[in-house]
């Protein structure tokens, strides 16, 4: 799996740091997915790139993920479009590079 992120719009006000909106660019090979939703005990993409962000941002919960679109079973993708809200301090680049770490290939 191939994520890219970067910065957009502010989710929220940022008086205290809040939220900024980053858009993920991501590629994967749908052979080993149920598709891109959420579906309970069923491997899906959203599920996955959750989880991973979760992991390498330590978050207690999963954010939730908003997708442009979405694929089904064992569909590849090559530029599907989604976006997360995070931390204003969180950077792109370094998101997306700690997130090729833990992701699966």
């Amino acid at each position: 799996m191939t994520t890219t992120c970067d910065a957009d719009e502010p989710a929220l006000p940022s008086g205290d740091g809040g939220l900024v909106r980053l858009r993920l660019d991501v590629a994967y090979d749908g052979t080993d997915f149920s598709g891109w939703a959420r579906q309970p005990g069923r491997r899906t993409v959203q599920e996955t790139l959750e989880t991973a962000i979760a992991t390498v941002l330590r978050l207690d919960a999963a954010p939730a993920l908003t997708v442009a679109g979405r694929t089904d079973a064992g569909v590849h993708a090559a530029g599907q479009v989604a976006h997360v809200d995070v931390a204003a301090g969180v950077a792109p680049e370094q998101l997306a590079r700690r997130l090729a770490g833990v992701l699966p290939a």
